[in-house]
Protein backbone atom coordinates (compact mmCIF):
# COMPACT_ATOMS: atom_id res chain seq x y z
CA UNK A 1 0.00 0.00 0.00
CA UNK A 2 1.57 3.28 -0.72
CA UNK A 3 1.69 5.53 2.18
CA UNK A 4 0.59 9.24 0.92
CA UNK A 5 2.48 12.76 2.34
CA UNK A 6 0.53 14.92 1.79
CA UNK A 7 1.42 18.57 2.83
CA UNK A 8 -0.23 21.82 2.30
CA UNK A 9 0.67 24.48 -0.77
CA UNK A 10 0.71 27.42 -1.59
CA UNK A 11 0.29 29.19 -4.76
CA UNK A 12 3.09 29.63 -6.95
CA UNK A 13 5.12 32.84 -7.21
CA UNK A 14 5.98 34.03 -10.69
CA UNK A 15 8.48 37.48 -10.24
CA UNK A 16 7.89 39.44 -13.35
CA UNK A 17 10.05 42.40 -14.00
CA UNK A 18 9.36 44.66 -16.72
CA UNK A 19 7.83 44.06 -20.08
CA UNK A 20 11.06 43.28 -21.73
CA UNK A 21 12.43 40.81 -18.69
CA UNK A 22 11.59 38.15 -16.47
CA UNK A 23 13.05 38.03 -13.31
CA UNK A 24 13.10 35.07 -11.61
CA UNK A 25 15.09 34.45 -8.05
CA UNK A 26 15.95 31.13 -7.52
CA UNK A 27 14.08 28.88 -5.36
CA UNK A 28 15.72 26.37 -2.80
CA UNK A 29 14.02 22.45 -2.70
CA UNK A 30 14.04 23.03 1.16
CA UNK A 31 12.04 26.76 0.69
CA UNK A 32 9.90 25.11 -1.83
CA UNK A 33 9.15 22.59 1.17
CA UNK A 34 8.02 24.77 3.45
CA UNK A 35 5.90 27.11 0.87
CA UNK A 36 4.09 23.86 0.07
CA UNK A 37 3.59 22.96 3.72
CA UNK A 38 2.11 25.96 5.04
CA UNK A 39 -0.40 26.33 2.12
CA UNK A 40 -3.72 25.47 1.93
CA UNK A 41 -3.89 23.11 -1.01
CA UNK A 42 -2.62 19.45 -0.55
CA UNK A 43 0.36 18.36 -2.77
CA UNK A 44 2.33 15.38 -2.97
CA UNK A 45 6.29 15.42 -3.81
CA UNK A 46 7.77 12.92 -6.05
CA UNK A 47 11.43 12.29 -7.28
CA UNK A 48 11.64 10.74 -10.50
CA UNK A 49 10.68 10.88 -14.22
CA UNK A 50 7.96 12.35 -16.38
CA UNK A 51 7.00 10.46 -19.47
CA UNK A 52 5.53 12.89 -22.07
CA UNK A 53 5.25 13.57 -25.73
CA UNK A 54 7.93 16.14 -26.03
CA UNK A 55 5.88 17.18 -29.23
CA UNK A 56 3.21 18.73 -27.10
CA UNK A 57 6.11 21.16 -25.02
CA UNK A 58 5.02 24.48 -26.50
CA UNK A 59 8.04 26.78 -28.30
CA UNK A 60 10.28 28.89 -25.66
CA UNK A 61 8.75 31.66 -27.32
CA UNK A 62 5.39 31.01 -27.21
CA UNK A 63 2.81 33.94 -26.65
CA UNK A 64 0.78 33.69 -22.48
CA UNK A 65 -0.67 30.57 -22.62
CA UNK A 66 -0.78 27.41 -20.55
CA UNK A 67 -0.80 23.86 -22.00
CA UNK A 68 -1.59 20.99 -20.33
CA UNK A 69 0.04 17.60 -21.23
CA UNK A 70 -0.57 13.76 -20.19
CA UNK A 71 2.16 12.35 -18.63
CA UNK A 72 3.06 9.14 -16.20
CA UNK A 73 5.05 9.49 -13.64
CA UNK A 74 7.30 6.70 -12.16
CA UNK A 75 9.26 6.98 -9.11
CA UNK A 76 9.05 7.82 -5.49
CA UNK A 77 6.57 9.11 -3.23
CA UNK A 78 7.42 11.72 -0.30
CA UNK A 79 6.57 9.63 3.03
CA UNK A 80 7.70 10.71 6.82
CA UNK A 81 10.80 7.97 5.98
CA UNK A 82 11.81 9.81 2.65
CA UNK A 83 11.48 8.87 -0.85
CA UNK A 84 10.80 5.12 -0.19
CA UNK A 85 7.35 3.97 -1.79
CA UNK A 86 7.52 3.42 -5.63
CA UNK A 87 4.95 5.35 -7.62
CA UNK A 88 3.10 4.87 -11.12
CA UNK A 89 0.91 7.64 -11.43
CA UNK A 90 -0.83 9.66 -14.22
CA UNK A 91 -0.07 13.49 -13.74
CA UNK A 92 -1.50 16.28 -15.52
CA UNK A 93 1.46 18.63 -16.76
CA UNK A 94 1.04 22.24 -16.64
CA UNK A 95 3.28 24.68 -18.21
CA UNK A 96 2.87 27.99 -18.35
CA UNK A 97 3.81 31.02 -20.65
CA UNK A 98 4.50 34.28 -19.34
CA UNK A 99 5.18 36.41 -22.69
CA UNK A 100 8.09 35.02 -24.44
CA UNK A 101 9.15 32.80 -21.20
CA UNK A 102 7.59 29.39 -21.63
CA UNK A 103 8.45 26.96 -18.87
CA UNK A 104 9.90 23.61 -20.51
CA UNK A 105 10.19 19.77 -19.47
CA UNK A 106 12.14 17.40 -21.02
CA UNK A 107 11.06 13.28 -20.25
CA UNK A 108 12.37 11.16 -19.22
CA UNK A 109 14.59 13.56 -17.15
CA UNK A 110 15.34 13.39 -13.07
CA UNK A 111 12.39 15.60 -11.45
CA UNK A 112 12.24 17.13 -7.69
CA UNK A 113 8.69 17.88 -8.16
CA UNK A 114 6.07 19.41 -5.69
CA UNK A 115 2.39 18.05 -7.41
CA UNK A 116 -0.52 19.36 -6.58
CA UNK A 117 -3.42 16.98 -5.51
CA UNK A 118 -6.86 17.76 -6.53
CA UNK A 119 -10.03 15.59 -6.05
CA UNK A 120 -9.92 14.55 -9.23
CA UNK A 121 -6.37 14.64 -10.34
CA UNK A 122 -2.44 15.03 -9.80
CA UNK A 123 -1.44 18.33 -11.40
CA UNK A 124 2.16 19.66 -11.65
CA UNK A 125 2.20 23.07 -12.36
CA UNK A 126 5.73 24.56 -14.18
CA UNK A 127 6.04 27.98 -14.30
CA UNK A 128 8.68 29.65 -16.27
CA UNK A 129 10.36 30.51 -12.57
CA UNK A 130 10.37 27.05 -11.84
CA UNK A 131 9.77 27.31 -8.57
CA UNK A 132 8.67 24.09 -7.50
CA UNK A 133 10.28 21.75 -10.30
CA UNK A 134 13.68 20.68 -9.98
CA UNK A 135 15.52 18.55 -13.12
CA UNK A 136 18.66 16.54 -12.00
CA UNK A 137 18.52 17.64 -8.43
CA UNK A 138 21.71 17.07 -6.31
CA UNK A 139 21.74 14.06 -3.54
CA UNK A 140 22.05 16.67 -0.56
CA UNK A 141 19.12 18.76 -1.85
CA UNK A 142 17.16 15.11 -1.99
CA UNK A 143 17.99 14.54 1.81
CA UNK A 144 17.26 17.94 2.76
CA UNK A 145 13.57 17.63 1.98
CA UNK A 146 13.65 13.96 3.02
CA UNK A 147 14.74 15.55 6.43
CA UNK A 148 12.30 18.31 6.30
CA UNK A 149 9.49 15.01 5.70
CA UNK A 150 10.87 13.75 8.76
CA UNK A 151 10.51 16.62 10.74
CA UNK A 152 14.24 17.31 11.16
CA UNK A 153 15.16 21.19 10.16
CA UNK A 154 14.00 22.38 7.43
CA UNK A 155 16.36 25.83 7.08
CA UNK A 156 17.59 25.94 3.40
CA UNK A 157 21.37 25.35 2.74
CA UNK A 158 23.81 25.64 0.33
Amino acid sequence: MIKFFTISATAFALAAGPASALSCLPTHPVAAFNAVAEADQSFFVLHGEFEFDVKKVPDVNAPPLAVTIPTLFKGKLLTGDGFTDDIEVPVTLLLDCAGPWCARMSPKTDYLAYVLKTEDELIFNVDPCYAFAFSNPEAKYIAAVEQCAAGGDCTPQE
